[in-house]
């Protein structure tokens, strides 16, 4: 464990707010993309998102010894619907080639008001209903993701915007 406190940070003004539906059937990280694409958004945060899915593909942390930060994620975990998606949140961002990218983490309920949590696939996560989304857009700042040395995992880095 780090005795030292290390932190990285840009500071942004309020951008624009963008508030979405996404429709049934679309897939969320590609509504959310699609949301971007057509409002001009290419870094923010998502600051909620609720709705309901026809299942949720996820994966979380596991131990695994022998790698920098002693977790891996697991394999896809996917529990079928109907799911109520009680919240959300993430950052919007691109990868260092430039190619958009989301960062969602989520919490799920099924019928038997089982709790499911973690970070939300690219693929897999279906809208039911509806899914609601509000963006906060981060005009002043560049959020890139890639592979970080310190911990082996892609990780968003925020740059002031030139």
């Amino acid at each position: 464990m780090l005795d030292e406190i290390r932190t990285v940070s840009v500071v942004s003004k309020p951008g624009r707010v963008v508030f979405g539906r996404i429709l049934p059937g679309t897939d969320a990280i590609e509504g959310i993309l699609k949301i971007c694409a057509e409002n001009d958004i290419r870094y923010g945060n998502i600051v909620t998102m609720i709705g309901s899915l026809a299942r949720g593909t996820f994966v979380y942390a596991v131990p695994r010894e022998g790698v920098k930060m002693g977790i891996i994620y697991s394999q896809p975990f996917e529990v079928e619907g109907p799911l109520e998606f009680l919240g959300g949140q993430g950052v919007i961002g691109t990868s260092d080639q430039g190619i958009p990218s989301v960062h969602l983490h989520g919490l799920l309920s099924d019928r038997n008001r089982n709790i499911y949590g973690g970070h939300i696939t690219d693929k897999g996560n279906p809208v039911l209903v509806t899914m609601e989304v509000v963006i906060q857009v981060l005009d002043d700042v560049k959020l890139i993701r890639s592979r970080d040395g310190e911990t082996d995992f892609p990780l968003f880095k925020p740059y002031p915007a030139v």
